[in-house]
């Protein structure tokens, strides 16, 4: 009996320790901030829409991450408001989409991007949004400021970072 006790709280303890670490992850690097949610909206019965604005500093990421169920279809866009040196990908269990860089010699240019993927099982159900900052740490003058546009399933749910200090 105290066996088993014993066992259930190193099992439990276990499970925490793993699952706060992969969770540490996801959250990104602490360099990012917190996205402020522009708007939120129920579109009909069947979507819903969030637009984020958020900073990301040089060496930064941050990831916004979704819960879907298999079909589930997602459509969004980015555009940076501020700063050139990023990256930016969607996750599964493997890469689903990746931004192409895009030449910024134009100043008066935005860079954009419209990404559109469907849940599927082999993919599983949490799907992280990337951002990633390519400046170099160093320069602090290199922060990216993003604005997001994403559309999902009503079913579906969207998690952000919470800011820790």
């Amino acid at each position: 009996m105290i066996k088993g006790i014993i066992t259930a709280i190193v099992m439990l303890s276990l499970l925490f320790t793993v699952g706060c670490k992969q969770i540490q992850e996801l959250r990104g690097t602490s360099s990012a901030t917190t996205p402020e949610v522009v708007r939120t909206a129920k579109l009909g019965t069947d979507w819903q829409m969030s637009q984020m604005k958020f900073d990301v500093e040089a060496g930064g990421e941050l990831s916004i991450l979704l819960e879907l169920t298999t079909g589930d279809k997602v459509d969004g866009y980015f555009y940076l408001e501020q700063g050139k040196d990023f990256a930016f990908d969607v996750t599964g269990n493997s890469l689903i989409y990746e931004t192409k860089q895009q030449s910024t010699e134009d100043s008066d240019s935005t860079i954009s991007d419209r990404f559109s993927f469907t849940a599927t099982q082999e993919q599983g159900i949490s799907y992280a949004l990337n951002f990633h900052n390519t400046a170099d740490e160093d320069d602090t003058q290199k922060k990216i400021t993003v604005f997001l546009e994403i559309i999902y399933p009503a079913t579906g749910s969207i998690f952000v970072p919470l800011k820790s200090d």
